[in-house]
């Protein structure tokens, strides 16, 4: 091929990111003011679905990170996106609570699980000095599904029903992911005689002619990842991260409402905050390859903080519109960095299992931060108990997070982790 085949598994993996974006708290956000009045359901009750989603992806993330492992991610990702599909269909139908939850939550299991373990697993494998840009393509491509999702939702409820808008995310989930995902992913470089980032082959002394960082990753086994300290570090501050995006992005939308913004201008507020995520998606790439994980999670988090109480600012159609790039922002990083820094903590071969174990602090932050913000409405009549929350939570987390170390192997005297830059690998602590 006159290019690295690489290239064509991130554009493979990237419609099922465009795709999963179909049950995405951002397109939640739409929905849940036209359904608590035509359905007479609280935003709690609404919320709840992002929780049930991810309490059931708690349980189910180990074993599909073992199964990319195993089985590869083609197959994972292949048969997530017709039971997405499927799922989004299914709610046009789910005019009580019950069967709504069976619908969204398993689209949501969707969305934190299969897609987001067997992508990163996926671009980990393909790429190691070139990982964070094309981890940043693939969740572009993401930020755009979620600028497409908002406006088909908004604009069938505006102009149709609920009911057809879930029908139409779902048959966008099946046109757009499917066949690119049976067709064109192969899980590894060396399966069609590559390695990563297109480098050369292994030579006959089993030494590599390339630069030292395409072979400077250690591998770890998952049972050897849980007994570090750095593992679950970054797993806790990662879920702290997700859990305050959940509990903002879910009531977005209604949060809007409530400052006095119509449908329409709270559904374009939205759009902003995708197409910030997209560009931001590829910045945060590029900074994650030039920069160490510690320093980028830090900044991210104290981003995030400052995010949460801006939304307290909020008093016109500008602020709105500002404050949701901001969390546009915040949100492109929380895609990006983490599956970097798991690859760069642990290596490829067992990513996949890894993943599975790490992403459980995410699942947890996502249950409790949708509930958590609804609870904070329900009783109070407002979000700010919420938001302040959420920032001090952010604010120890960068404290936590500056203050951890890479993981190093008993017997190394280095180790490719939160400390390793791009192009020296020269350890800064």
């Amino acid at each position: 091929m006159p290019f690295y085949y690489g290239w064509v598994v991130v554009f493979a993996a990237g419609t099922t990111t465009f795709a999963r974006m179909a049950p995405s708290t951002t397109t939640l956000a739409v929905f849940v003011s036209p359904m608590a009045d035509e359905f007479g359901w609280s935003r709690t009750l609404i919320a709840g679905s992002v929780s049930l989603g991810a309490l059931s992806s708690i349980f189910i993330s180990p074993a599909v990170g073992r199964a990319v492992d195993r089985y590869g991610a083609r197959l994972i990702l292949t048969v997530s996106m017709l039971v997405l599909g499927v799922a989004m269909i299914s709610l046009a139908w789910a005019t009580v609570p019950v069967f709504f939850y069976m619908g969204f939550a398993t689209g949501r299991v969707i969305f934190h699980v299969p897609v987001q373990i067997g992508t990163g697993a996926l671009i980990s494998r393909w790429f190691i000095r070139r990982r964070g840009r094309a981890i940043g393509i693939i969740y572009l491509a993401g930020a755009i599904g979620g600028i497409v999702t908002v406006q088909i939702a908004s604009l069938a409820i505006s102009h149709w029903s609920i009911g057809a808008a879930w029908i139409s995310l779902g048959g966008l989930v099946l046109a757009v992911a499917v066949l690119p995902s049976a067709l064109l992913i192969i899980d590894r470089p060396e399966t069609i005689g590559l390695q990563p980032d297109n480098q050369p082959p292994v030579s006959s002394e089993g030494r590599v002619d390339l630069e030292e960082d395409s072979r400077g990753e250690t591998d770890w086994t998952p049972h050897q990842a849980m007994r570090t300290r750095a593992l679950w570090v970054l797993t806790v501050v990662v879920g702290v991260l997700f859990m305050t995006q959940a509990g903002i992005s879910v009531h977005v939308g209604a949060f809007f409402l409530d400052r006095g913004l119509s449908l329409t201008a709270a559904a374009n507020a939205i759009t902003i905050n995708a197409a910030v995520n997209a560009f931001a998606s590829l910045m945060w790439g590029a900074i994650i390859e030039r920069t160490t994980v510690r320093v980028a999670m830090t900044g991210l988090m104290l981003l995030s903080a400052t995010c949460s109480l801006s939304l307290l600012s909020v008093t016109s159609e500008g602020s709105a519109f500002g404050v949701a790039a901001l969390l546009g922002l915040v949100a492109a990083g929380g895609n990006v960095i983490p599956p970097v820094a798991f690859a760069s903590y642990f290596g490829r071969r067992s990513i996949g299992s890894i993943r599975g174990i790490s992403e459980t602090g995410v699942q947890v932050g996502q249950m409790i931060g949708a509930l958590f913000s609804g609870l904070a409405y329900d009783l109070s009549g407002s979000y700010v108990a919420a938001f302040i929350t959420f920032a001090v939570l952010g604010l120890l987390g960068a404290l936590v997070i500056n203050s951890s170390r890479p993981p190093i192997r008993s017997g190394e005297t280095d180790s490719v982790g939160l400390e390793q830059l791009p192009r020296d690998g020269n350890l800064t602590a």
